[in-house]
């Protein structure tokens, strides 16, 4: 039976075999799990969420209680901020995420707004901080504290972001944050704090471990901000990305028609099209896109690349957003261990011993290239010597 590729054990972090990901929904005990500290022990009878601060009305919710409002259901691609780290050179610190720190799924639960609402929320709130249960240290923080983030007013208003009961409709596992967590689709990970026992309206900016020595990239100012250093940012919104399942690098492949398979997001938007490249980037040409075109969610792609040239080939993939967001060339050092969507060459052979004869369309070959390219992932030796310092994470 398939199972996650841990890459620590305690905390958990691990990631999704992608040789189970069968469709456009991941099951939910193969979901990557990212946890920053243990996983708490949580007595439903006695779990409480309080929501307080900047509001009028500070009270305190049961499960049953919220199970009881009404619901709303996104499907959503979530992303570690950190996947792909250990693709980058030189190498950058914190988990080692190879490509399986992502997953797609139903998530159902109470919009985060309701709630708020109902507490009757102060003019001069700004942002909503959510504290989870999880508790712990970091090398750099010697003292106790709780994984906690802040998002934006606006953000947390948004009908999307969600108190999330249940995943793929049934309730949230331990590993994915039960009895609730929230949920920010299009957003990285981070911001959908797991094991949710505190929501509390903020009138200035958070400025917890967690939203200001980690999780934060260096952006150039704009003209207009009047500035010439870098700026702080926190991160936020998931970027454009791709990634080729088949054919994997150092494949040998024949000559004749062959298929490159991937899948394709793009944060708050939808996937508008992908783009192959045989030649290393000088020449494109579109893919097919499969499955639903919907924000916050991924595509599958396939193109049918035809090779009559024997010789060794770079294959590339990148995705296009709805307005127009492409997936960058290579990797913004600002971003230093975050943020990671370059696409990376896929390097193949093509021999004229061999003949390809794929055809588009094929579910069953598409499957079979995403099982391949699974079991790839799967034999990629676990880093041992994993660094954690500060402005490592998800």
């Amino acid at each position: 039976m398939s199972q996650r590729k841990t890459i620590t054990a305690e905390p958990e972090n691990s990631e999704t075999p992608l040789e189970s990901q069968a469709g456009w929904v991941t099951p939910n005990r193969l979901f990557f799990v990212r946890n920053h500290f243990p996983r708490p022990e949580i007595d439903l009878g006695a779990w409480r969420l309080s929501v307080e601060g900047g509001v009028r009305r500070p009270r305190l919710w049961t499960w049953e209680e919220l199970n009881e409002l009404p619901q709303r259901t996104v499907f959503a691609t979530v992303e570690c901020a950190g996947n792909g780290r250990s693709f980058l050179h030189p190498s950058a610190a914190g988990v080692q995420w190879a490509a399986g720190a992502i997953g797609h799924a139903e998530w159902s639960g109470v919009p985060l707004r309701t709630v708020l609402e109902a507490s009757g929320l102060e003019p001069a709130a700004m942002q909503i901080l959510c504290q989870g249960a999880d508790r712990g240290v970091e090398a750099d923080h010697p003292e106790p504290m709780h994984f906690e983030r802040a998002l934006p007013l606006d953000k947390a208003l948004h009908p999307d972001t969600l108190l999330a009961l249940r995943m793929n409709g049934e309730p949230l596992e331990p590993d994915h944050g039960f009895p609730l967590r929230l949920f920010v689709p299009g957003w990285y990970g981070v911001a959908s704090v797991k094991w949710l026992v505190r929501i509390a309206a903020l009138d200035v900016p958070f400025g917890g471990y967690f939203q200001t020595i980690k999780y934060t990239v260096r952006r150039r100012p704009t003209a207009t901000a009047g500035s010439t250093g870098l700026e702080t940012v926190v991160v936020g919104p998931m970027a454009v990305k791709s990634e080729i399942l088949r054919p994997r690098s150092g494949e040998v492949l024949g000559l004749g028609p062959n298929r490159v398979v991937g899948l394709a997001w793009a944060g708050e938007e939808a996937v508008a099209r992908v783009e192959i490249s045989a030649d290393g980037g000088y020449a494109w040409s579109p893919a097919e896109l499969i499955g639903p075109r919907a924000p916050y969610s991924w595509r599958l792609f396939e193109a049918t690349w035809r090779v009559d040239t024997p010789g060794d080939y770079t294959v590339l993939a990148r995705a296009i957003s709805e307005s127009g967001r492409m997936q960058p060339v290579e990797h913004d050092p600002l971003n230093g261990g975050y943020l990671i969507s370059f696409y990376r060459p896929t390097h193949v052979r093509v021999m004229a011993t061999g003949r390809s004869d794929a055809q588009p369309g094929d579910w069953q070959a598409l499957l079979y290239d995403m099982n391949a390219f699974a079991e790839e992932n799967a034999r990629r030796p676990l880093d041992v010597d994993l660094q954690f310092a500060a402005g490592a994470g998800i």
